[in-house]
């Protein structure tokens, strides 16, 4: 068994199996929330999405930004990234791991590659934000330092009661 990598994805490939996880997190959304299906094309509306997944090699582009996939066994199944929310802040962005892979590491290792590689990269702090319905995730996030904080960008009214912030230090 080749087991759990986690590393930088570049290559066409990889960012092909990134916009599939980045997919398979909005499917589990509505799948799992599907009374909050207004809220979450708000949030990532469909259009605008499909735009974002084509623009993520340049939003999270080296050297200040990152994505980074998981493997087990040579299969993708999580990523995460993040790129520069201001000067020396990082922010993390869509961290999903497939349900197959769930409760095997992966999505602390994604996250302790991207705090690692965003420290290196100079940045003094981390932010995220993330659902309230997503309490395994605020609890890996607390886990790994990350406190609950104010909102950090303006929040449409409609999101601001679904929506939670965290950031550490790096």
């Amino acid at each position: 068994m080749v087991g759990l990598t986690v590393e930088l994805a570049d290559s066409e490939t990889e960012m092909i199996a990134v916009r599939g996880l980045c997919r398979s997190f909005r499917q589990w959304l509505y799948d799992n929330y599907p009374q909050h299906r207004p809220v979450i094309d708000l949030y990532y509306n469909p259009k605008k999405f499909e735009a974002l997944l084509v623009d993520l090699p340049q939003i999270h582009a080296r050297p200040k930004g990152a994505i980074f996939l998981a493997r087990i066994d040579g299969e993708p199944v999580g990523c995460v990234m993040h790129h520069a929310q201001a000067p020396d802040i990082a922010e993390m962005k869509r961290l999903f791991v497939s349900a197959a892979a769930r409760g095997r590491g992966v999505a602390v290792a994604l996250c302790e590659a991207s705090i690692a590689q965003a420290r290196a990269d100079g940045y003094h702090s981390m932010r995220l934000d993330t659902g309230i319905f997503q309490t395994a995730a605020q609890g890996l996030y607390r886990r790994l330092g990350f406190r609950e904080r104010d909102a950090y960008y303006p929040v449409p009214p409609e999101l601001q009661q679904i929506l939670l912030f965290f950031e550490r230090e790096l």
